[in-house]
């Protein structure tokens, strides 16, 4: 177990974009509330990545407490690097190739 911080990629913005537009669009206040589980979630990672399952090649997964979303990251020598925070009921195949792509950008 070891501590240490958490970046986000650019496109992490987009996805919390979208996730917080799908709950504020029918719950009251969802988007604040999915935002406090998000950052109960990376709290969890930055204590300690290894916590979550691998799921994809080198990515693990944090599944985001009651809500339909979860964090991707890698593990990097110095840094925990989000990728992407999904609707986890896509296509995994989708997932797969998203990961993929934002990999090599």
């Amino acid at each position: 177990m070891k501590c240490q911080p958490v970046e986000f990629l650019d496109f992490v913005e987009d996805d919390l974009r979208h996730a917080h537009a799908f709950y504020d669009s029918w719950q009251h206040e969802g988007a604040r509330r999915f935002q406090e589980r998000f950052r109960e979630t990376i709290d969890w990672i930055e204590w300690n990545a290894e916590l979550f399952p691998r799921k994809y090649r080198f990515y693990r997964r944090a599944i985001i407490r009651r809500s339909h979303f979860a964090a991707f990251y890698a593990i990097e020598p110095k840094v925990t690097t989000v990728v992407a925070v999904l609707d986890m009921r896509r296509d995994p195949r989708t997932i797969r190739r998203l990961l993929k792509t934002r990999h090599e950008k």
